[in-house]
């Protein structure tokens, strides 16, 4: 397919205006000669305007040492002859034969512009009756360009038939005899074109290869960053989660032992206001007495006097006058603190000894496999979210585990079927999706992996399989200790792996970035996530 070149890629960045002697920069962009020179007069150390990169490693400051720089660098000629017809194009002209009415036609060999009434005698002479004659508003600066004969480099306007390369000029056949008939390298001009069109395809499946290699490595490099952003906020996660369980333990501890300290006053306190409110009892006994008995000796009734003496003796002598009532002794519950205190740091140790296994997991450079904590909420994630343990042994409820961080290139992912309950009517359900993790919705993942690469038993799902009967044949004999895995390889092709080998190719192109997932099926109900393995 013919490329081609918008308006805005025939203007130069700089001046704004269409090209004028285009000139090549190191890193591929162009822009006048003019524009180039005036740029790295006005810096000392002046790289491309658009990209930064450099126009020459060590360049002088006049404009002298410029122009040289800028004379040296490629011309892009294929670029001078667009934009030159681009401008024959667009600019309003009369017909070039009469020369009074509006060019509506040109020529697409002798580029004569002509109005209607000129074309068709254009188109009947002998000379020209066999040129190309288009209308102005179809013809593209491309085509135009394209259709131009090749001219001699002395004789303007002789064709060129032949290409000295001695000279690295096109010449025609009079100057092929005379001037260039010493010249030991003269061929003709088609099939130096061929040559040329030859290297210019080359280069481009250079660049095309290149280009692909370079957007795979940039989407690789986008993946690992990102799970350097799903790493970090798993870090942060775990920081928070450790840091709150233990705070709750220190929150726990502090309730505890404020309970214990209370209650053993609480207790000493009752003890103290049973006796006081003893004491005052036996108190009130004897102030009511001691009125009593004051009353009788100020009144001094003879005959009463002898009976209240007697009376007043007796329930005297029946009162409890002792003072000598002791609280129950007050136990300091130190030592139990101590003791529990002891108790729940020897915790918090232990608990950041494990958070530090964990860190040293999540932390490590080398890929891992670990199943993301969000996903099946009928799954129990043990042995540092590598092993999944179906909780309850149903067909309906979700049982869906994947990768914590994004699939890197050329590792498998690998799990071990650890727990079957059929073996007989075993089936393993495993594949790659594009979803994270985080926006998958459960229990309706089928419907939000129908994009993705799924594959199981006697069947795969894809619209482009090479191995498929592989695939089947290998989900048929799965059992306790069976492997399975999966491989995005450097060309975005899914491989799938049974017990370590590979099966083949199950599907091309997959995007990227991606995570692996695997069902728990009603018959497999544990599988452990194996030690990541790269592969080439």
């Amino acid at each position: 397919m013919a490329a081609v070149v918008q308006a805005h890629e025939r203007e130069c960045a700089v001046c704004t205006n269409d090209f004028t002697t285009p000139k090549i920069l190191p890193c591929g962009h162009l822009f006048c000669r003019e524009c180039v020179i005036s740029w790295m007069d006005s810096k000392s150390d002046a790289g491309c305007p658009l990209c930064t990169c450099p126009i020459v490693e060590h360049q002088g400051n006049s404009s002298q040492i410029a122009a040289d720089v800028v004379d040296a660098l490629p011309t892009d000629s294929v670029m001078e002859v667009i934009v030159e017809s681009a401008s024959l194009l667009v600019m309003v002209d009369l017909c070039t034969v009469c020369e009074d009415l509006t060019a509506e036609y040109i020529c697409m060999h002798c580029f004569e512009k002509m109005c209607p009434s000129c074309m068709k005698i254009h188109k009947k002479m002998v000379v020209s009756r066999s040129h190309d004659v288009e209308s102005v508003s179809t013809v593209t600066p491309e085509r135009l360009a394209a259709s131009r004969p090749a001219l001699c480099a002395d004789h303007v306007t002789e064709k060129a038939d032949f290409f000295c390369v001695d000279h690295n000029l096109a010449i025609c056949t009079q100057c092929f005899s005379n001037k260039h008939r010493t010249c030991l390298d003269v061929k003709s001009l088609d099939e130096k074109i061929q040559s040329a069109e030859d290297a210019f395809g080359s280069l481009r499946e250079k660049m095309l290869t290149a280009e692909d290699n370079l957007k795979k490595a940039i989407v690789n490099l986008n993946a690992r960053v990102q799970t350097a952003d799903v790493t970090q906020q798993q870090n942060m996660a775990l920081v928070d989660k450790t840091c709150d369980r233990l705070q709750s333990m220190v929150d726990e501890c502090r309730r505890q032992v404020k309970k214990l300290i209370s209650d053993s006053v609480s207790k000493f306190k009752k003890s103290l206001c049973d006796v006081k409110s003893e004491l005052e009892k036996r108190l009130g006994k004897v102030t009511s007495h001691k009125h009593l008995v004051t009353r009788a000796t100020a009144v001094r009734p003879r005959p009463a006097l002898i009976h209240a003496a007697q009376t007043l003796t007796d329930r005297v002598n029946s009162l409890d006058l002792s003072d000598e009532l002791e609280a129950e002794p007050w136990v300091n519950p130190s030592s139990e603190i101590t003791r529990y205190c002891d108790d729940v740091v020897k915790v918090i140790g232990e608990e950041l000894k494990s958070f530090k296994l964990q860190l040293l997991v999540v932390e490590s450079q080398k890929p891992v496999l670990v199943f993301h904590e969000t996903c099946g909420t009928n799954i129990s994630l043990t042995n540092f979210r590598k092993t999944a343990l179906k909780v309850q042994l149903d067909e309906y409820s979700d049982s869906l585990v994947m990768s914590r961080d994004v699939m890197t290139v050329n590792v498998l992912y690998e799990v071990r079927i650890d727990e079957i309950n059929k073996p007989s009517e075993c089936s393993v359900v495993l594949g790659v999706t594009s979803v994270l993790p985080r926006q998958l919705h459960l229990p309706t993942w089928s419907d939000h992996l129908k994009d993705s690469v799924i594959l199981w038993q006697n069947r795969v799902r894809d619209k482009d399989i090479e191995t498929m009967t592989n695939v089947a044949e290998a989900l048929k004999f799965v059992k306790v200790g069976s492997r399975v895995g999966l491989l995005v390889d450097s060309s975005n092709n899914l491989h799938f792996y049974a017990d370590g080998d590979d099966q083949g190719v199950v599907a091309k192109n997959v995007s990227q970035p991606c995570f692996a997932f695997f069902e728990l099926c009603y018959d497999v109900s544990q599988v452990t996530a194996l030690p990541i393995s790269e592969r080439t």
